[in-house]
């Protein structure tokens, strides 16, 4: 029944929220919850960095399959200037959403309640995916549907030509 009205919900926000961002528009600023509580403010956190910004959640099939891709393009990035946020959203509170990504093994910065942030960048379902440039232009977003193989090709090489300029 959750699950249902969480639809519901996101179904009617399509109809009444900004459009969303596109690839060549200014990534959104944003403050979210860090597992250990403290504030991370996007900008600051990711000056004069790619960053890569997942919008995620525990009971979602598609993140399950995407997120480990993610932690490989994570790991293959880390001592570069590239930031990992993985947003959780849309929570239906059945699984900690740390708890689920600890025990996946996700190394990358997770942060909480971001259900607002994700309804300013566009975000209608999960997984939501972008990669952001130095210079906070969206370099690239998942389009709905690409299998999580095709996005991490599609992500490796963005960062790779988003680190080249």
């Amino acid at each position: 029944m959750l699950r249902i009205l969480l639809f519901l919900f996101l179904s009617l926000t399509t109809f009444t929220h900004a459009t969303a961002l596109e690839p060549g528009d200014t990534a959104l600023n944003w403050n979210l919850e860090a597992r250990d509580g403290s504030s991370i403010d996007y900008y600051q956190d990711s000056a004069g960095q790619v960053s890569v910004v997942v919008f995620w959640a525990t009971w979602c099939p598609y993140c399950a399959k995407l997120m480990p891709h993610i932690e490989e393009v994570y790991k293959q990035f880390k001592d570069r200037d590239v930031k990992f946020y993985a947003i959780d959203i849309f929570e239906d509170g059945k699984v900690d959403p740390v708890t689920y990504f600890d025990n996946k093994g996700y190394t990358y910065t997770i942060l909480l309640l971001g259900d607002l942030v994700a309804e300013d960048y566009g975000a209608k379902g999960t997984p939501s995916l972008f990669v952001v440039d130095k210079n906070k232009k969206v370099i690239y977003k998942r389009a709905s549907g690409t299998n999580e193989l095709q996005v991490k090709q599609d992500i490796t090489d963005k960062i790779e030509q988003a680190l080249a300029k």
